[in-house]
């Protein structure tokens, strides 16, 4: 009976002592459910820059828009290629335009925002006076070309290419005081032509410190170039497309007789060194030719 009592005595003092510890791991466990992890804004905005997707599809973006970007240029290259094969005239201007722009007076560096070069204005006669018109192109660059004509670069203004990109454009002004243009008459025959009197480029554009005055009423495109017009004292307009034209006309030929003698004397080359043959003559004649004779005695 003792022994039993003893027993039930230390079950109790085990489950009085076990409750506690119960108690406690509950409370803990509890505690740890009730307490959710809180996720920050970068978290939950920003998660995706973890997912390697999204980083497979930027590359792939990016690989795709430099193919874009480097078939465009080709494409331009081609283009400009073609042209200068076929259109001798485009090609003059393309060049005039890189040794206008080299050979610079004024520091013209915008090509986007061309209002902040340096404006040209027009200088217009109304009945004896004269006045000064608002900007109508700026300036990219000038210089003198071989044949005499001051070679003006510029960007008309509002002239823009997709309504966007400045087009740059060429002015020529002639610098002779006649020209000889040659045209047929009312008969079919080819005559002369001699335009005298003509004014000076020095008298009719004005390089300033801040400004260009270019003395004419406007200016007129004649295919790739634009002519300033010009007005007589008796209010007659001089053209001066045409001398214009017979200046550029020459510097043509000239570039084209140029190609043609140099394409033919590599060609003549080429062929001399491909026959043996000739060669071979050329080679006798030569040492024929450099061959010392010696006096025979009598």
């Amino acid at each position: 009976m003792a022994n039993t009592k003893k027993r039930i005595c230390l079950a109790l003092i085990f489950v009085f002592l076990l409750i506690p510890f119960v108690y406690a791991q509950q409370v803990v466990q509890v505690a740890q459910e009730e307490t959710p992890v809180k996720k920050g804004f970068l978290a939950t905005s920003f998660g995706f820059l973890k997912n390697p997707i999204f980083w497979y599809i930027c590359i792939a973006f990016a690989i795709l828009i430099a193919f874009v970007i480097g078939l465009f240029f080709f494409i331009r290259w081609v283009v400009k290629f073609l042209k200068s094969r076929n259109d001798i005239f485009w090609r003059l201007k393309s060049e005039r335009i890189k040794l206008s722009k080299i050979q610079k007076r004024y520091p013209s560096k915008s090509w986007f925002k061309v209002y902040k070069n340096t404006p040209i204005r027009l200088v217009k006669n109304n009945n004896g006076h004269l006045f000064i018109s608002s900007p109508i192109a700026y300036h990219r660059g000038d210089y003198t070309s071989h044949e005499g004509n001051t070679i003006i670069c510029m960007n008309l203004k509002d002239n823009n290419k997709w309504f966007i990109f400045p087009i740059t454009d060429l002015l020529v002004i002639p610098n002779r005081e006649k020209a000889e243009i040659t045209k047929r008459n009312e008969k079919g025959k080819i005559e002369k032509i001699i335009i005298g009197n003509l004014p000076k480029a020095t008298d009719i554009v004005q390089f300033n410190e801040n400004e260009i005055l270019i003395y004419a009423e406007n200016l007129s495109n004649i295919g790739s170039f634009y002519v300033p017009v010009l007005k007589a004292k008796d209010g007659k307009i001089i053209d001066l497309s045409l001398p214009v034209y017979q200046s550029l006309k020459e510097v043509v030929i000239g570039d084209y007789l140029y190609e043609q003698t140099d394409e033919f004397t590599k060609i003549t080359k080429k062929s001399m060194d491909l026959n043996p043959n000739l060669r071979y003559a050329i080679k006798s004649q030569d040492a024929s030719s450099s061959a010392v004779e010696v006096p025979q005695s009598k």
